[in-house]
């Protein structure tokens, strides 16, 4: 059965999930159920496994076998399986909204790279629609550096749904667009507001151009015809922040 949780099918069907390495492990929020671990022999014999053991059943197995669980070329011994958490756009929807989409973002690096700058920059959650790769992925975890654990993510989103949903809340979208006619500079992102980030090649979606406040196009040199997606949304997330902190300490 674990073999098969490398896969999206089977993570979906069985809303279960891997996590791998002593230091993600260690930093799995209490409030994820951990199903049970899995060590090499190896491992066992060389480290203490009672904070595992205190938490939940850990399993020891054969290194050979390990290593076919493992997803990393050089395992370091320890394998968590835990349940998803469900989460709806009601979770992060607030007064102060500060949401990041993404709209079928297929990069898993672009995606960890996202979840983890979105952690970092105090959002309230982040959506990305269907279509977009499974956040729960090996790679997207290596690449959020565990931080798809530390906030609320509506993935397989129906993105039609999400904008009536954020129009209905009145919470404005801005999304990333390279010829978009404003400058992040020149928006205001103080107050409640979902930063949408589209496609690696083909870009945000007709509907979600229409569903968008303003489009929003970065600063380029003129032999520059896009940023990658991480980068631009990261760069989208942080003026953000920029304005809401000036906001905050002027504020009455």
């Amino acid at each position: 059965m674990l073999k098969h949780l490398k896969t999206k099918k089977a993570r979906d069907e069985s809303g279960l999930f891997i996590i791998e390495g002593e230091k993600f492990i260690a930093e799995i929020p209490y409030h994820f159920n951990i199903v049970h671990y899995i060590a090499s022999r190896k491992y066992a014999d060389t480290h203490d496994l009672t904070p595992y053991t205190s938490r939940a059943r850990c399993d020891v197995v054969r290194d050979s076998i390990f290593q076919s669980l493992a997803d990393t070329v050089t395992p370091q011994g320890i394998i968590a399986v835990c349940e998803k958490i469900p989460h709806s756009l009601d979770t992060i929807l607030c007064d102060t909204a500060f949401i990041l989409m993404g709209e079928n973002l297929n990069d898993p690096g672009n995606v960890g790279t996202l979840i983890r700058t979105a952690v970092a920059a105090g959002t309230s959650g982040v959506v990305f629609t269907a279509g977009s790769c499974d956040i729960y992925s090996p790679k997207v975890l290596r690449a959020a550096a565990g931080a798809v654990l530390r906030l609320p993510i509506v993935d397989n989103a129906n993105p039609n749904e999400i904008f009536d949903a954020l129009a209905a809340a009145s919470v404005p979208i801005f999304a990333a667009h390279p010829r978009g006619d404003a400058l992040p500079y020149d928006t205001d992102m103080r107050r409640s507001l979902c930063l949408l980030v589209g496609n690696e090649s083909r870009g945000i979606s007709d509907a979600a151009r229409a569903a968008a406040h303003a489009l929003i196009r970065l600063p380029m040199t003129a032999d520059t015809e896009s940023l990658n997606a991480s980068v631009a949304g990261s760069i989208l997330l942080y003026e953000a922040v920029r304005q809401r902190q000036s906001y905050a300490t002027i504020a009455p």
